[in-house]
């Protein structure tokens, strides 16, 4: 069996990017595929897969999106056109941009407007990875804790806890912003609040507002609100 030396490596991400400007889009898909497959390997094209995400073709925006994600951290360059590409009209690809956003972590901290208006988006996969990505840049997406304790109203479990996952990702700056959704207008926002909270550790200047749930109107708030008022040992 043969290895594949790293020499081999750089000789074929070279013929990749290369072939990203090839005239034939079946050409541009598969030189995206492969630098897919390559994964961080391929970070020497990443300024060329960024130039990618505007090809006309929808599969190879896809594939290049998709690499950018499987390159990670090193393909910071790239987090303005993947920004850009939360707006692709593909839905496929707005995801992708999303996932890539999230592999890439607090080195994306310049797309956390885009995904912040991505949380709006239609598609349920592409604001739930858009949630994620957030989540992955942590702290450095402060400005996204209040739109992201606003989607702790909705209807689905598993929705809520993605978001609470993302929120409880972004440090002790989210505490305070916490502690104010427990006087939020939805229950649904108080309970989840509260239970933030009690994973974190109330702090002093929550118990108050904690107090006060204790005689909220709804059950289920009064029960987070008392265990989030516990003490923790």
């Amino acid at each position: 069996m043969t290895t594949v030396s790293s020499h081999d490596d750089e000789a074929l991400v070279q013929q990749c990017i290369g072939r990203l400007r090839h005239k034939e889009p079946a050409q541009r898909l598969q030189a995206a595929t492969q630098l897919a497959l390559l994964g961080r390997q391929a970070a020497p094209s990443v300024d060329a897969l960024a130039e990618a995400l505007g090809d006309r073709a929808a599969a190879v925006r896809r594939a290049a999106a998709q690499a950018l994600g499987e390159i990670g951290p090193d393909a910071r360059q790239a987090v303005p056109a993947l920004a850009k590409a939360l707006r692709d009209p593909d839905e496929v690809i707005r995801r992708q941009a999303a996932v890539a956003l999230g592999e890439i972590g607090p080195d994306a901290r310049q797309a956390v407007p885009a995904l912040v208006r991505a949380l709006a988006d239609r598609s349920e996969p592409v604001w739930r990875w858009a949630v994620a990505a957030l989540g992955e840049i942590g702290p450095a997406a402060v400005s996204a804790i209040g739109p992201l304790i606003e989607l702790l109203a909705l209807d689905e479990v598993r929705d809520r806890a993605i978001v609470m996952a993302a929120l409880l990702r972004m440090g002790p700056r989210a505490i305070p912003r916490l502690a104010g959704a427990l006087q939020h207008s939805d229950p649904r926002v108080r309970m989840q609040a509260a239970r933030a909270l009690r994973k974190v550790g109330a702090p002093a200047d929550a118990v108050p507002a904690l107090e006060a749930l204790l005689d909220d109107p709804n059950p289920l708030v009064r029960e987070t609100a008392a265990e989030a008022l516990e003490p923790r040992w």
